[in-house]
């Protein structure tokens, strides 16, 4: 029985789900839908779950962030026009 506790416990501490696992998997979606693995019947519910992903992602990201990256892509933009 003391076993089952201490195995429990370990499983509590292990199990995160970070930004960037948010990130990641927006991202795994967004491929697959790219390179036709869904079938048109399966659109929508995966566009859906797409937009609430990308919606919760927005939500929890630092605000530093977002303008950092606005600035990158800024950068870039510039970098790729010259």
């Amino acid at each position: 029985m003391a076993e089952e506790n201490t195995t429990e416990e370990v499983q509590k501490e292990t199990i995160s789900l970070t930004l960037q696992d948010l990130n990641v998997t927006a991202n795994i979606i967004d491929l697959a839908v790219q390179r036709g693995a869904f079938k048109g019947a399966e659109a929508a519910t995966v566009g859906a779950a797409f937009n609430k992903l990308v919606e919760i992602i927005q939500k929890i990201s630092p605000p530093a962030e977002k303008a950092e990256t606005e600035s990158a892509d800024t950068t870039e933009e510039t970098a790729t026009e010259e």
